[in-house]
């Protein structure tokens, strides 16, 4: 197969053979196994084929079976079992018969066609199983290794090969070769320390840079490629090259991940439809992004499997663990294929030198100098960012750096490339034949020295350095757990013993040997009298013991059906998060806590802009969730306090008591914001309620039929049927939970106290003139000295008022809960709005048209004084917070029902004020007769009473003109309305 390629192309690690040309058209021939013809080899059966790729799998699992107890990379002996048969096949007089032709075989079939099938596999695999919270962490790291890092090992290794070499090769050659050597390859790296059992910090820095440095050592590779054909290379182009074949190809991970997570959201409970879905968006994103787009297949798949990887906590347990297996399966047999066939290709590739050079040892010297150079210039590059290293993510220790510089292993990838580089030359004047074969030699020589030698030994150096030692803490819990055993073991043998079946204890006890270094006695049956309780030393083993505890009780809430699958996402990380600051207490609430809130975008949705139905949909979603979020996390917490306090002693006073504190502070913080929702939406606690009653009420259905169906009642195709139907209830429940109902403007306005009293006609009026508005937190209403333009119902939630209505600005701080009619005063005297008004939570309002109320004024008489008296509720929580805040508006409203007397007065009246109650000029204007002092409205009279909490000289006069006065004068200067409130017994 054969294709062009553009300058800007990404080549993928195995390319086509038949690319050939320019830069401008060039070639990079990518086959890899692509053998020597022979005689035998065209006569050969092509079911030969599948005889050797069931010997490979038959090799793997013989291998797996024998190196399951031992340290032995399980890649290293592919590798070299690979080598082996290559040898035995072309480097022999000796062939191998019809294996011999199915090696052969395997060798002649198109190089992408192999990758295509092996790579997404591998690759996606690779990149799902990693942690995406470690991920995050260690990304910077990553990065450093995998973008600068390659351009620095490429000039350190082709400057060796131009320095030290004997080969005469060009500047251009050299540093060719050290951008094919200068990438780790992932396939090799993710199996050694999966088969290692490295830290998962550790892997995923080794694991990602290695994914990610693979898409910046072809980039190199082919800047250097235009350069030995003799074709110059700008930056500008070098720049559009790179972000081509790396930007472009993670977007289009990106993309193809979140369609495949969208469409999975309408797959309920099918893990089979899950696994299918997965494995093909692979293999079409690898096509896209190889030979559609142009762009880098592997950089592709590791955006996609890191997308994908995002999603693996909205799996259920049953499916879950099958994902995890299906992928490990499809991994196993790749990564026995993909070593074995590399093996072949060394061999091959080291009798091919062979036949080239008269002086084989020296060639060979050469490789071990090669391997030499390559671990020197990897040093060079981890130490040199070794500060960075440290500052970033989880940090680093020197321990740490020396196993990720041995761990720089080389594999197909490198293969690959060289071997582009074999079937490209043939032109003396660019490449020769002999320097195509060489760079294969030296590059499988690399390929196999770094995977025997380092992949054999890095097991040794994890254990010289300790790392994969028990902590102390880690020690006990292996002794706690040891005579937990023990004492199991003591009651099976009490409840054994009064069994009249003869067997002999001491045969028993032979086979648990696990228990016997903290058997008190060498005769069984076995007797213990430690019955004491896990004791931890380390706050941080505590916090993580608990924080685990608490990620298990999450999963079974989530298993159970009782909260969503965006919940259990943020409750998952939640976790993380805090395990990585367990050393400063519990942190998992503080996560969660900055999830609750809204983010600043959501204000976009209660603006105009939006379509109502959209604001509504999305802000209720966001409060079930959290909703959701805050009931899992208090019934996560309690019951991992419990599990604590049972395993450590519920009387102990130490460092479980300290988790257990900790633990009810953070449930206290949680129980705040579920009751601040009930009290601005309780509706959103109502269908959270009803949703956990509907899915534990179908539970039990289905535990019920699973019952009859284990008593053998109903046969198979009456529970197939009736199961049916249950998880079409179970699926009806998760895709369309219950709504929310969210009353209508009519219904809020006909349980007002005041609009519900008006007349049918002003009543269908105010209906007409009234719409429905749903505000997130922190959206303003209207701002202080804003033109007045409608009047504000609350329906639902709280508003909180943020600057004082006087001329100078005090401090106020008054809340508006349901029934408040903001705006009305100032509608009545024909004012700017007087303060700033911003939700304080979720509020539902009603939006009234000013033209309703200066209507109803206009005609109705009775209906201005029902008015006046309604806006005297906000004007006292407005004018005096002080005295107000502490009652709620529906104990405000009382209060001016029952103790309040309104009364207008005419110009030139004097007016008496009592210092038995508080008086607010509502409208008109008065003068203090003692200070002179002319009073606008709005304004609160002094009085002796509020002398002392009523800041009057913020209003229009000082404090010291009253303070001593029972009461007060005023002239009316202008038509004044003044409201009396009796607050003798408040």
């Amino acid at each position: 197969m054969s294709g062009k390629y553009s300058t800007h192309h990404v080549f993928e690690l195995f390319p086509n053979s038949a690319i050939m040309g320019t830069v401008e058209e060039g070639t990079l021939p990518y086959n890899l196994w692509q053998g020597e013809s022979s005689s035998s080899s065209s006569s050969s059966n092509p079911s030969d084929a599948v005889l050797f790729g069931g010997i490979c799998l038959l090799v793997g699992v013989s291998c797996r079976t024998l190196l399951r107890r031992t340290t032995i990379p399980y890649t290293v002996v592919l590798l070299i079992l690979g080598i082996a048969l290559g040898s035995l096949e072309f480097g022999s007089i000796y062939r191998l018969g019809k294996l011999g032709n199915g090696i052969r075989i395997w060798a002649d079939i198109d190089a992408d066609l192999l990758l295509a099938v092996f790579l997404p596999i591998l690759i996606f695999e690779g990149a799902f199983s990693m942690q995406v919270h470690q991920i995050k962490k260690c990304m910077a790291q990553m990065l450093l290794l995998a973008g600068p890092g390659v351009l620095i090992s490429t000039g350190l290794i082709g400057a060796a090969v131009k320095l030290i070499f004997p080969y005469d090769w060009n500047w251009n050659t050299s540093l060719l070769l050290g951008a094919i050597l200068s990438a780790t390859d992932p396939v090799a790296v993710v199996a050694l320390l999966k088969d290692l059992g490295a830290s998962k910090k550790l892997s995923t820095i080794v694991e990602g840079e290695s994914m990610m440095n693979d898409g910046a050592a072809i980039v190199v590779y082919q800047l250097f490629y235009r350069m030995v054909l003799g074709k110059s290379s700008g930056c500008v182009a070098v720049l559009e090259y790179l972000a081509e074949g790396s930007l472009g190809s993670v977007l289009i991970g990106i993309v193809f991940g979140m369609a495949s997570l969208l469409w999975l959201r309408f797959i309920y409970n099918d893990t089979l439809t899950d696994f299918s879905l997965a494995l093909t968006v692979s293999y079409i994103a690898y096509y896209t992004a190889q030979e559609e787009a142009e762009a880098s297949g592997i950089l592709t798949l590791v955006a996609l499997g890191m997308v994908f990887a995002m999603s693996k906590d909205t799996h259920r347990a049953g499916g879950k663990q099958s994902l995890h297996e299906f992928w490990e399966m499809i991994a196993y047999i790749a990564n026995t294929l993909i070593f074995i066939l590399s093996g072949v290709i060394i061999a091959q590739s080291i009798f091919s030198i062979g036949n080239l050079e008269n002086n084989t040892g020296r060639s060979w010297g050469y490789v071990f100098l090669l391997y030499i150079i390559l671990q020197v210039a990897r040093t060079i590059v981890v130490f040199a960012f070794y500060p960075a290293l440290c500052y970033f993510g989880y940090g680093l220790n020197w321990k740490e750096a020396i196993i990720i510089i041995w761990s720089g292993l080389r594999g197909a990838v490198g293969l690959a490339l060289s071997l582009s580089i074999k079937d490209a030359s043939g032109d003396p004047k660019y490449l020769s034949s002999e320097t195509g074969a060489m760079f294969v030699f030296l590059t499988g020589g690399s390929v196999l020295l770094t995977l025997i030698i380092n992949g054999s030994t890095t097991q040794l150096l994890l254990s010289l350095f300790g790392m994969d030692a028990l902590s102390e803490s880690e020690k006990t819990m292996v002794n706690y757990a040891k005579h937990q055993l023990l004492r199991k073991a003591e009651e099976f043998s009490r409840t054994c013993s009064g069994s009249n079946n003869p067997f002999d204890w001491i045969t028993v006890g032979g086979y648990a040997s696990c228990i016997k270094d903290v058997c008190e006695d060498t005769v069984w049956p076995p007797c213990t009298t430690n019955h004491g309780y896990l004791k931890i030393d380390d706050m941080k083993t505590m916090r993580v013991c608990f924080l685990k505890a608490t990620r298990e009780t999450y999963w079974s809430t989530f298993n159970e059906g009782r909260i969503t699958e965006s919940s259990i996402s943020v409750l998952m990380e939640s976790i993380d998060e805090a395990i990585d600051l367990a050393t400063q207490g519990l942190h998992d609430w503080n996560y969660i806590s900055t999830h609750l809130k809204f983010p600043g975008y959501y204000r976009f949705f209660s603006t105009s802009v939006c379509p109502p139905r959209l604001t509504r949909w999305l802000v209720l979603k966001k409060l079930q969730d959290s909703c959701h979020i805050c009931s899992a996390f208090i019934h996560a917490h309690r019951i991992a306090r419990q599990l604590l306090l049972d395993y450590t002693g519920k009387s102990d006073n130490g460092n479980a008591a300290i988790v257990v504190a900790e633990s009810e502070v953070e449930e206290i913080e949680a129980r705040k914001f579920l009751e601040n929702v009930k009290n601005s939406m309780p509706e959103i606690i109502h269908q959270t309620e009803s949703r956990e009653v509907t899915f534990s009420l179908l539970k039990c259905l289905d535990e019920c039929l699973s019952d009859m169906e284990k008593d053998g009642i109903l046969t198979e195709k009456v529970v197939l049927h009736v199961h049916d139907l249950l998880q079409n209830d179970l699926e009806k429940l998760l895709r369309s939970p219950p709504t929310v109902r969210i009353p209508k403007p009519v219904e809020v306005l006909s349980i007002h106290p005041l609009l519900a009293n008006l007349s049918p006609a002003i009543q269908s009026d105010l209906e007409c003139s009234a719409n429905s508005v749903l505000k997130t937190p922190g959206c303003t209403l209207y701002t202080k000295g804003s033109k007045l333009t409608s009047v504000w119902l609350i329906g639902n939630g709280s508003v909180r008022s943020r600057r004082s209505p006087f001329p100078i600005n005090c401090h106020v701080d008054s809340t508006y809960h349901r029934g408040s009619v903001l705006g009305l005063y100032e509608a009545l005297v024909g004012k700017p709005y007087l303060s700033d008004m911003v939700t304080d939570s979720v509020a539902f309002c009603v939006k009234i048209k000013l033209e309703w109320v200066i209507s109803v004024l206009a005609r109705d008489n009775a209906v201005e004084e029902l008015l006046w008296k309604e806006c005297t509720v906000v004007v006292s929580k407005l004018l005096a917070p002080d005295i107000f805040k502490k009652f709620s508006m529906q104990e405000v409203r009382s209060i001016i029902d029952e103790r309040s007397v309104m009364n207008t007065f005419s110009s030139q009246e004097v007016i008496e004020t009592s210092h038995h109650s508080i008086n607010f000029l509502l409208s008109g204007c008065l003068r203090d007769q003692s200070t002179e002092q002319l009073i606008e409205c709005p304004a609160v009279l002094p009085c002796s009473i509020l002398s002392e909490s009523i800041p009057y000289s913020s209003a229009n006069g000082t404090a010291e003109s009253f303070g001593s006065c029972s009461y007060s004068k005023y002239k009316v200067v202008k038509p004044a309305r003044i409201v009396r409130i009796d607050i003798s017994a408040v």
